[in-house]
């Protein structure tokens, strides 16, 4: 009897000791998962904590990635507000569709003057998914009637700019961020301005060198 009841301790003990097992391999393999899918899964944001103006010009804003809505296959590239000015904007806004109508306007108006090209940055998307992302941008420019480039930016929301729509371009001054829809689209004919560069001072050298060499001969 009491050799039937030492055999009955060492089955329970036994059985507790697989089932500690198969319980700490159960955890070890749920702390892997769950490391996998954070690595691989965009970080969620939230607007709530978005501050009322504009943001301090810290960022590379001669290397702002993003999508471009207009590929057959995402593809990541840059954009160089020195060369390409950039408005920021949200499809889910009411101010930047009306900014951006306003913008297209006016650079309609330009006619054939030159200018430097505009971009249309989609920001603060309600997704992580970037096909998702690019569809969306799509419907906006279909319901707004957008003939501009569009894209869609990659990394966080508030990496470049804290506010839609938000005009970002970059001069001999400096980097520019408007934030006020109304001073953006008062704004946006200096932001396409190309460099000046008028024939006065590309003829001002050589005029120089004349007068000298005429005072030589004489």
């Amino acid at each position: 009897m009491e050799k039937k009841l030492n055999l009955t301790r060492q089955g329970k003990l036994v059985i507790l000791g697989v089932l500690v097992f198969f319980v700490i391999v159960l955890a070890a393999i749920t702390l892997v998962q769950g490391s996998k899918g954070k690595e691989g899964t965009p970080p969620e944001f939230s607007l709530k904590d978005v501050p009322a103006q504009g943001v301090i010009a810290e960022a590379n804003y001669r290397l702002v990635p993003v999508l471009d809505a207009a590929a057959d296959k995402p593809a990541r590239v840059y954009i160089d507000t020195e060369v390409t000015p950039a408005l920021f904007f949200a499809t889910w806004d009411e101010s930047s569709a009306q900014t951006i109508n306003e913008i297209q306007s006016t650079i309609n108006q330009m006619g054939s003057t030159p200018h430097k090209p505009l971009v249309l940055v989609s920001t603060f998307a309600k997704t992580t998914d970037q096909s998702e992302a690019i569809e969306t941008v799509k419907e906006f420019q279909t319901e707004n009637n957008v003939g501009l480039p569009l894209t869609v930016q990659i990394g966080p929301p508030v990496e470049f700019v804290q506010q839609s729509p938000s005009l970002v371009y970059m001069d001999g001054e400096g980097t520019h961020i408007i934030t006020e829809p109304n001073e953006i689209v008062a704004k946006i004919n200096t932001a396409l301005a190309l460099p000046e560069v008028t024939r006065e001072k590309e003829q001002a050298l050589p005029l120089e060198e004349n007068r000298a060499q005429q005072e030589d001969v004489k």
